[in-house]
């Protein structure tokens, strides 16, 4: 039986050493957690860790993965669970929404990958089990045609899922709108959901994967694809390199090297898809530059052929004292935030030049396990191994204004 104080539902102030001055504006703002607590409210009952987490771009959702092998959709507006998804067998180690919301996927240790619909908790699709054992991560194309999924069988398949998530569009429309007094938009509703792909198309679009191939000498720990280029996609494994990859082929374009041990995560900067940044077990946040290895040269050329990859110039960001398990760019690309099993979440600079640290705050009692930015930057999220999901108060001028996310939609 595990028990954990209930004072971890209070804010941590002055918990936290600062890099800066401000440090305060980096509150915890509220928590979401469905632990089971004591009626006399001072301990937890019951502690069910949460994996992974998820945020709609409208910024009104947040899934989570938890240690009951369940999904759990929260309202952030209310701050109240939705519904909880169950279908997985065993771990939920990822999940992500869809580019349009309306589809969401989690990769699982029973070996699957889980299509569900957002709004209704639906099982959409449960794509065939082509991995041979763990599904570890997975990752949406920027369009959300493809989804990418990385296991421990070393491989990375490619899925097309531009027919599943177009049925998964119209029917949301069509339920938001059939109901409608205006005759006319119930007739559009009805006219889309008829043109809607229907049920054996989506089946034989996910009959088997575009692409596959082995990608690492071990376990796929992180991939994703560049948020501006749905013709990149990157990869970490275990053995301790990053791959950058053709996915409508599996072509390579280099493979590098420099942490010690384990590469556990990596992230490519939305604003500028040539500086990636990995996290490792040896405790470091490294940032790399694809520009200073080009496609074409002999340095790009001596990655590929190498099993250990290109030992590339890069910055090696240090201070956490524990393995890193998750690092994530802002949407503008100007804050890179790590999370760590020291429990700490630093926020860095990722300058090409002089990459800093900003600040850091002590943000769980437990292994910090995934970190996501809230669209707009005016929160940012962590979960952990301790149950809990916290929302953290970015500073103000950290924040993007309605016009800017809406221009970078246009671009994007």
């Amino acid at each position: 039986m595990a028990f954990w104080r209930l004072s971890l539902l209070l804010p941590f102030s002055g918990m936290g050493g600062g890099a800066s001055k401000g440090h305060s504006k980096w509150r915890q703002e509220f928590h979401l957690t469905n632990n089971e607590a004591y009626e006399n409210a001072e301990v937890f009952q019951q502690i069910f860790p949460v994996w992974s987490i998820a945020i709609t771009k409208n910024m009104k959702q947040l899934a989570s993965a938890t240690g009951n092998h369940r999904i759990n959709l929260w309202c952030l507006m209310t701050h109240q669970l939705l519904i909880s998804l169950s279908g997985h067998a065993d771990t939920i180690w990822r999940i992500a929404y869809s580019p349009d919301d309306c589809v969401l996927a989690s990769a699982s240790a029973d070996g699957t990958t889980r299509l569900w619909e957002t709004e209704t908790g639906m099982v959409v699709s449960i794509l065939p089990r082509c991995h041979a054992n763990w599904v570890w991560t997975l990752s949406w194309s920027p369009c959300g045609t493809r989804l990418a999924t990385g296991g421990s069988d070393t491989r990375i398949l490619v899925w097309s899922t531009e027919k599943v998530t177009d049925r998964a569009r119209r029917c949301s429309l069509f339920r938001c709108d059939s109901q409608s007094p205006d005759a006319r938009r119930r007739y559009t509703a009805q006219k889309t959901l008829n043109e809607a792909p229907d049920a054996e198309e989506v089946a034989e679009e996910l009959e088997k994967p575009l692409a596959a191939w082995q990608a690492h000498e071990k376990s796929i720990t992180e991939l994703t694809f560049a948020p501006q280029d749905s013709h990149m996609l990157v990869s970490c494994g275990s053995e301790g390199t990053i791959g950058v990859w053709h996915p409508d082929t599996g072509a390579l374009d280099c493979r590098l090297m420099g942490h010690i041990g384990p590469i556990t995560c990596v992230a490519i900067n939305p604003s500028s898809d040539e500086q990636l940044a990995s996290g490792g077990e040896d405790h470091t946040v490294r940032l790399w530059d694809l520009k200073d290895i080009e496609p074409q040269t002999m340095n790009a050329k001596a990655s590929r052929e190498k099993v250990i990859g290109f030992n590339l110039l890069h910055f090696t960001l240090k201070g956490h004292e524990g393995g890193i398990s998750a690092v994530r760019f802002t949407g503008d690309g100007r804050l890179l935030a790590s999370a760590s099993k020291d429990c700490e979440v630093r926020i860095w600079n990722p300058s090409r030049k002089a990459p800093s640290l900003i600040h850091k705050f002590l943000a769980h009692e437990a292994w910090v396990r995934d970190l996501c930015w809230q669209r707009d930057q005016s929160h940012l999220f962590s979960c952990s191994t301790d149950g809990l999901i916290f929302a953290w108060q970015v500073p103000r001028k950290y924040h993007v204004k309605k016009k800017k996310r809406e221009a970078a939609v246009e671009v994007h």
